[in-house]
């Protein structure tokens, strides 16, 4: 599986079971990223949910895209690239007290 813990299909196919989703850049072969549903999961009591507003692609994600690999981790199947983010705070779960609605990240 690919970062976000399905592949690309099963991403795709909860578009219509009503699942809540965001679209995201899914590395699927080399030197090809598709934009595709993910699938949000729930926000867990230490989990915070963020709308993003800005995610960038680093060195490393580069490298993903070129080589569909790092050192022994080799890409396998879709995965989903972009951790360099920011946004606002959407929802915090039960347990989180540092962080709040609003909040910018």
């Amino acid at each position: 599986m690919g970062k976000g813990g399905k592949g690309a299909e099963a991403a795709a196919a909860a578009a219509g079971a009503g699942e809540e989703e965001n679209m995201a850049a899914w590395l699927v072969a080399k030197n090809t990223l598709k934009i595709m549903p993910f699938k949000l999961p729930p926000v867990g009591p230490y989990d915070v949910r963020v709308r993003m507003k800005a995610v960038g692609i680093c060195g490393s994600d580069v490298h993903y895209l070129r080589e569909m690999r790092i050192a022994h981790f080799v890409v396998k199947e879709p995965m989903v690239i972009g951790h360099e983010c920011a946004g606002v705070i959407e929802e915090v779960g039960s347990g989180v007290t540092h962080l709040a609605v609003g909040d910018r990240c």
